[in-house]
């Protein structure tokens, strides 16, 4: 921001010049007019720019010699662009310097200047040539009665940087401008910009001395104020005021009666902040200051964090002075939590080399968090080298007790160090400890920090994540509306993030899992788990996950599950199995949606799984088979087929089970099933409604047709039937019947079926008998 207050103090000054100039020229001559096409032609040789004045020139002579140049604008270098143009300009010169040909600016008002300055991206500008000009030799007194800006309009394109500002509406009023003479100087205007955004008022009053010579800078009474948006704070309003002497040349600078305040909203967050400075002197020799002393606040909803800084009188050298002690108070308030935090050391420093350092800075931290006590301390000794840009935190001890929000109480003891360079925009943080039952070794960082790019490497013995969970009150039936519970991904909307995770053995949601291992990437509202590996229930998962921050949310899973013994799984998980044996589950889904509800709904991809040696449990398909002999004997029509719910205690085993699922909006179908077992093999398609968690199936069984008396008299006499087992309803209760009725057809058309093919064989025994009775009696005839 400096650096662009400067390009447009340069400009305007370039302008000014250009313009005292131009006025000297004129006013050394009695027909201004006829010297126009001169002056064009002189900056056109000189700048290689068009200036135009397409207005008549007036001359006044009293009371002092001036022109009234009306409109005026000036091209690009080398180009017809406009650069700069002037509504309107006036410049007067004192009459005696000008006689002994000395040019002494006496008063200059201006208006409606519009000037477009830019910085391309190899650091050259466009006003650079109107920076290098050739010395005429002749003076100019720096010595102006007044300046007068009004409606001016300055544009910045910087493309070094990728940024964009404008002040507009600015006015300008200064008092008398001369080498060593106190004047005032109050201007206005709105500035607004890009990277960072910025929409605001600005002002500034106060009085001011500059003495070139001495290079000797002092402003007295200084008052200045931002209103408007900077960045993400909104309804922001600044304050300074004070007084500064600066003599940069003699490094000596002094600063009185300074005074900072702030107050904006950022994210819901109300943020008020006050800094003061009595006085702070710093010479080639000594070096003192006041009592230093600020308060920043923090409001959101009912949580409020205040922060207090204090450090007393101190005085030294440059070369070594000492702030006897710091301290920095912050307390957090909400109807949960109150706890206070105390920062507190020493600094020392040597202000020519740019060395700060502290022996020791502790923090203490004490306070509740409900029932919870929260306590603890950090210490760690401070080194900052400001010529560097670097501080370092070299040896960081930590150990605190905090809240666990599963309840009790969490102890964290942690040791260390931390890293930041300033110039590099870089942060590394490394800490090694313990954080409960959990043994950690991080790596933290910052690759950036505008905006903030997080790095990491955690490695974890062991996480059980289930201790960390927030316990409701009073247990509750899930309900319709833990589906329509909003999920809100708006931090991943600015978060930048690149980093892995490794721990030991992990349990999340009931789920035990070992050696797993993740790679995170977040960027562009985006977080991509890839790839993500895991021992899992006697088998391995590899896969990868996403979340994306869109309008309505887009997530995405890809999961291969290797060799995973199903059973233990699903008991882990649900509570209930299902389901048993030992193989692979491929997943490749994708959904959106704002609640869990629409998630449901929006699922689409694909599913496969495989599996061998293990039962379905709730249905004894065989023994249902053994009782069918005797149920289709009893059936007289009017009997309802077979039905049930299923029981804990029923189960149907299989050697193998495998079947491919197609999920669309929310429902798999599935019409590949196949189910092998010594004794049956089964078939199945259907759909499972995963929206609205129903399930409406048709299983059709067979006895195995080459059975060889395995099952008993019953499964013999009703081997190659097909038994059609209907599975329906919601998850939590799931139905299912046989239809007895359409097996007894089944069988009775099979019994038709083999008593035809008796009859066929036994016919074509007859007709083969009698064709060869027919052929003995042939060749007996022929023979005689």
């Amino acid at each position: 921001m400096s650096k662009t207050v400067k390009y447009i103090v340069v400009a305007l000054g370039a302008l000014v010049a250009v313009l005292a100039v131009a006025a000297g020229i004129i006013a050394a001559t009695f027909n201004p007019n006829d010297y126009k096409p001169l002056i064009v032609k002189l900056v056109q040789e000189k700048k290689q720019r068009t200036l135009a004045i397409p207005g008549e020139i007036k001359l006044k002579f009293f009371p002092s010699i001036g022109a009234d140049l009306g409109r005026i604008s000036i091209s690009e270098h080398n180009g017809t662009a406009e650069f700069a143009s002037i509504n309107s300009a006036r410049v007067s010169l004192q009459l005696i310097p000008l006689l002994s040909k000395r040019l002494v600016v006496d008063r200059v008002d201006i208006d409606g200047i519009n000037a477009n300055l830019t910085r391309f991206a190899n650091g050259t500008t466009n006003f650079d040539d109107l920076l290098s000009g050739e010395s005429s030799g002749q003076q100019i007194g720096f010595d102006v009665s007044g300046v007068s800006i009004a409606n001016a309009r300055v544009a910045l394109d910087d493309r070094q940087q990728r940024r964009k500002f404008e002040i507009a509406k600015l006015d300008v009023e200064t008092g008398k401008i001369a080498n060593g003479v106190p004047s005032d100087i109050k201007l206005s205007g709105d500035v607004k910009g890009s990277n960072p955004a910025i929409d605001a008022r600005v002002s500034l009053k106060s009085g001011f001395t500059i003495d070139l010579d001495q290079k000797h800078y002092v402003l007295k009474g200084a008052d200045a104020a931002i209103k408007g948006r900077l960045g993400d704070f909104s309804d922001l309003a600044i304050k300074a005021a004070g007084d500064a002497d600066l003599k940069p040349g003699a490094k000596r600078f002094v600063l009185d009666g300074i005074k900072l305040t702030a107050s904006g909203k950022r994210a819901g967050q109300a943020i008020d902040v006050r800094f003061d400075a009595p006085r702070l002197a710093i010479t080639d020799t000594r070096v003192t200051g006041g009592k230093l002393s600020g308060e920043a606040k923090l409001a959101e909803g009912a949580r409020t964090v205040t922060a207090n800084f204090a450090a007393p009188s101190f005085e030294g050298s440059p070369q070594a002075f000492k702030v006897p002690s710091l301290a920095l108070d912050v307390a957090v308030k909400d109807a949960k939590l109150d706890a206070k935090t105390n920062i507190s050391g020493t600094l020392a420093g040597d202000i020519d080399k740019l060395l700060f350092t502290s022996p020791q800075l502790k923090l203490a931290l004490s306070g509740k968090q409900g029932d919870t006590a929260i306590d603890g301390t950090l210490s760690t000794p401070l080194s900052a080298d400001m010529k560097a840009q670097v501080i370092e935190l070299p040896n960081i001890a930590a150990a605190f007790t905090l809240p666990n929000p599963g309840g009790g109480a969490l102890k964290l003891n942690a040791d260390g160090n931390a890293n930041v360079d300033l110039g590099k925009h870089t942060a590394s943080t490394v800490l090694k400890g313990k954080l409960d039952e959990s043994v950690f070794d991080a790596r933290v960082g910052l690759s950036k920090f505008s905006p903030a790019a997080y790095t990491f490497d955690i490695g974890i013995d062991r996480l059980d994540a289930d201790r960390y969970k927030s316990k409701p009150a009073a247990a509750a039936p899930k309900t319709a509306a833990a589906d329509s519970k909003p999920l809100d991904l708006s931090a991943l909307r600015d978060l930048q993030a690149a980093g892995r995770i490794r721990i030991g053995a992990l349990k999340a949601e009931n789920i035990k899992a070992s050696n797993v291992r993740l790679d995170l990437r977040a960027a562009g509202g985006k977080i991509d788990l890839n790839p993500l590996s895991a021992n899992l229930y006697d088998g391995t998962v590899a896969g990868s996950l996403s979340a994306t921050a869109s309008n309505p949310p887009r997530f995405a899973v890809r999961q291969n599950l290797a060799g995973i013994n199903v059973g233990p799984l699903l008991k882990d998980a649900i509570g209930k199995e299902p389901i048993e044996g030992r193989g692979n589950v491929n997943l490749d889904v994708v959904t959106e949606g704002g609640i869990f509800a629409q998630m449901k709904k929006n699922l689409n991809g694909t599913a496969r799984i495989a599996l061998r040696d293990g039962a379905v449990h709730g249905i004894n398909v065989a023994q249902t088979i053994r009782n069918a002999k005797t149920r289709i004997g009893e059936l007289k029509g009017s009997e309802p087929p077979q039905a049930g719910t299923g029981s804990a205690g029923e189960k149907t085993d299989f050697s193998e089970l495998t079947g491919s699922f197609r999920i669309v909006n929310g429902v798999a179908h599935n019409d590949d099933l196949h189910v092998k077992s010594p004794l049956i093999r089964v078939e199945g398609s259907g759909d499972i409604n995963l929206a609205d968690d129903k399930l409406d199936y048709l299983a059709k069984t067979t006895v195995v047709s080459t059975l060889q008396g395995q099952g008993g008299p019953e499964l013999q006499t009703l081997k190659g039937l097909t038994l059609p087992v209907r599975l329906s309803g919601p998850f939590a209760a799931i139905g299912w019947h046989i239809d007895f009725r359409g097996m007894a057809t089944e069988l009775a058309k099979q019994k038709v079926d083999e008593r035809k093919d008796e009859l066929r064989s036994k016919a074509q025994k007859s007709v083969d008998e009698q064709k060869t009775r027919l052929q003995d009696q042939l060749k007996g005839l022929l023979g005689r």
